[in-house]
């Protein structure tokens, strides 16, 4: 009872802070545009999708060293994060691990995959330069017919800044705790109305945790220019981590003990990552009547890390680069809009994984794993909307994406370890190639109920191909991955509305999933889970003159097992459980107050419990955060910020877990201080 209380408490709080404060005045705002959906710039209002947005002065004001700092703003929304920059990602879903869980949401930069399809890595975020995004547009639910693979609960999609022109120089120097530093710069140059666009960051963190901290450099360069009745646009982005890491600790409620919450039990563990991405778009300008564009991309990322998490701790090596092509042309058809679109890449993979030390005959010394993969990826899409009458129009969409893996062993075929091993724990598959083809839709309508009120049905088809980690990395004894492509059934119904004093968004939400991919009870991989996934969202914000200003994002969702599949460790019936790392309720509030040139925000972020494991037999009771910003100008040039993360000092995990029979947790930092200066010449 006195748990039930308290959680009933934090919710309220929420909702008081979230919606109290924007009775207080009222005023007129600027529509929304959104770019996701559709590729090109729209207003939210006439997409019938569950679109989100950040736009700069949310992501200015948050100053995030994270991602999971910001996106806790947007509903349904959480991004675990783990030691450093690692972090496990939930859109309207349980927190996703393994190869499965990147793969089934998609993260993008200016619209393009971090990561190739079939290439993921669930830590990916960290190669998008945060700091340089001008927005962040997330979509909830499978994504629209202009993404194929990896957008099955929904998309994340840092955008470049979209007014170059009107962008200023600046420089920002921040100190932090535990010897936090960053600086961020940017820098416009050459003309004005085709400028360049420069920014960089550096970070580097000495870490809670003893043994753990992290340098990262961040480099972004945008071009954009308008020529007759064509514009252009070409962006760079460049990331460098090395990181120290730190591993869980271990033991009942062990983030809230004084004496083990700096502990790392894995001093030796590290990850080095590095990404490079470019894209260049041609493309009609704004007044064009049959707009279209074509964006060129190449990617290249090479990652090496201790696998900590593991008792004899190979060192992982793994990597890819590809080149594409997305293309999009708009034109009237049949008295609706037609959008159609080719999108293509090639990928050339590999992965190595090599045990240091010698462990058991099981798990021995020596390279486990050295393979290649080139990938083809190949797909075709339409989009249509029609206006039934004057106030109800339909859209819908389909997609038919081809996946072709061609995969290199470069070690002996079969098992990896000498034939007197009792239950050899690596397999080599022998070379072949895997095709996987695959088709998603979408349809609904949008009924125009007043000029700033809609209400609209959607129902939604996705899916992910295979990770090449799922079907090649096998073991004890697998000799080849028999594997579908995951896919997914939603159904959702939504109402956005703008009355005098506030802006509202909600949707409620069915979807099921299908042919789910995991580990069975032999640590084979194989096809036959189901999940099933239904809530509801909300996003309130105020808008009005006044020096109060407010928002709310809430969501409650029921993720559960659907059957009974056989996974590793599980012997007992789980169907109609929790899925493990799946809080119901997730919600943050803001309330600012702005006063001439300075502004102060207090946040409070609550996170229901959830399960650790599927038999729900162990939880994490859930947390409540309070933040505080303030931003001061100290003249025309000078400003000053600063960020106090965790106000109360609460005991909290960043992410909870349960493994070879211990409870674990990725620690919560105790209360933190931030200091900005910036300069504007």
């Amino acid at each position: 009872m006195v748990q039930l209380s308290t959680r009933l408490h934090c919710k309220a709080l929420l909702v008081c802070l979230g919606i109290g404060a924007p009775l207080l005045a009222n005023a007129d705002q600027l529509e929304e545009v959104f770019v996701s959906a559709t590729r090109s710039a729209a207003p939210i209002q006439s997409l019938n999708v569950s679109a989100y947005r950040l736009g700069p002065e949310q992501l200015a004001q948050a100053a995030a060293t994270h991602l999971n700092e910001i996106a806790t703003r947007l509903p349904a929304i959480w991004v675990s994060r783990g030691n450093g920059q690692e972090s496990l990602v939930s859109v309207r879903s349980p927190v996703l691990t393994g190869s499965g869980g990147c793969g089934s949401i998609l993260m993008a930069q200016n619209n393009i995959s971090l990561r190739a399809p079939g290439f993921c890595n669930v830590n990916q975020l960290f190669d998008a330069h945060l700091e340089f995004a001008g927005s962040i547009e997330t979509i909830n639910g499978p994504t629209p017919a202009t993404y194929g693979a990896n957008g099955l609960h929904g998309m994340i999609n840092l955008l470049a800044p979209a007014d170059t022109i009107t962008a200023t120089n600046s420089i920002a120097v921040e100190i932090g705790a535990h010897n936090y530093n960053r600086i961020n710069i940017t820098q416009k140059l050459g003309a004005a109305d085709k400028p360049w666009l420069f920014g960089f960051t550096g970070v580097s963190d000495g870490g809670y945790k003893k043994d753990a901290g992290y340098d990262q450099q961040k480099l972004s360069i945008l071009h954009t220019r308008q020529s007759g009745t064509l514009s252009y646009m070409t962006l760079l982005s460049l990331t460098n981590l090395n990181q120290e890491t730190a591993g869980y600790i271990q033991g009942d409620d062990a983030y809230k003990n004084t004496s083990v919450k700096r502990d790392n039990p894995n001093p030796e563990a590290f990850r080095d990552a590095y990404a490079l991405n470019v894209s260049h778009q041609i493309g009609s300008d704004a007044k064009s009547t049959n707009p279209w564009s074509i964006t060129f991309f190449a990617r290249q990322n090479d990652m090496r890390f201790l696998q900590h998490y593991l008792p004899w701790q190979a060192v992982e090596e793994t990597g890819h680069s590809s080149i594409g092509i997305q293309s999009s042309w708009q034109s009237t058809w049949a008295g609706g809009t037609a959008q159609v679109g080719l999108d293509s890449q090639m990928t050339q993979g590999y992965l190595k994984e090599t045990q240091p030390q010698p462990f058991s005959p099981n798990q021995p010394q020596g390279a486990h794993y050295d393979y290649e993969v080139d990938a083809n990826t190949s797909a075709i899409y339409a989009l249509y909307t029609k206006d039934l009458n004057a106030v109800v129009s339909w859209s819908g969409g389909i997609r038919f994406e081809s996946t072709l893996y061609d995969y290199d062993n470069r070690l002996s075929d079969g098992s990896v370890c000498a034939p007197t091993a009792s239950a050899c724990r690596f397999y080599r598959a022998k070379d072949g190639t895997d095709r996987f083809s695959d088709w998603s839709g979408h349809s609904g309508l949008l009924w125009q109920v007043k000029d700033d009120h809609t209400l609209r049905i959607r129902i939604a088809t996705g899916y992910r191909p295979p990770e090449t980690g799922e079907l090649y990395r096998l073991q004890n004894g697998q000799t080849a991955a028999q594997l579908d492509s995951e896919s997914a059934r939603s159904i959702e119904l939504g109402w956005r509305a703008s009355f005098d004093t506030i802006e509202m968004d909600a949707n409620i939400y069915r979807m099921r999933k299908s042919d789910v991919i995991f580990q069975d009870a032999n640590r084979y991989y194989v096809t036959g889970a189901k999940t099933r996934h239904q809530g509801f969202e909300l996003k309130v914000s105020s808008k009005f003159s006044g020096p109060w200003n407010a928002d709310l994002a809430a969501s409650y969702g029921s993720h559960e097992y659907a059957n009974d599949p056989g996974y590793l460790g599980v012997s007992q019936a789980i169907v109609g459980n929790a899925i493990d790392t799946a809080p119901e309720w997730m919600a943050s509030a803001r309330v600012r107050y702005t006063k001439a040139a300075w502004q102060a925000e207090l946040e409070a972020i609550y996170l229901d419990r959830y399960a650790t494991e599927p038999t729900n037999s162990n939880w994490y009771p859930g947390h409540t955060l309070i933040n505080l910003r303030a931003t001061r100008p100290l003249s025309q040039q000078w400003n000053m910020s600063l960020r106090v993360m965790n106000v109360t000092d609460a005991d909290y995990a960043e992410r909870a877990d349960y493994g070879f029979g211990n409870e674990r947790f990725f620690v919560g930092e105790p209360r933190s201080l931030f200091l900005t200066l910036t300069y504007q010449p």
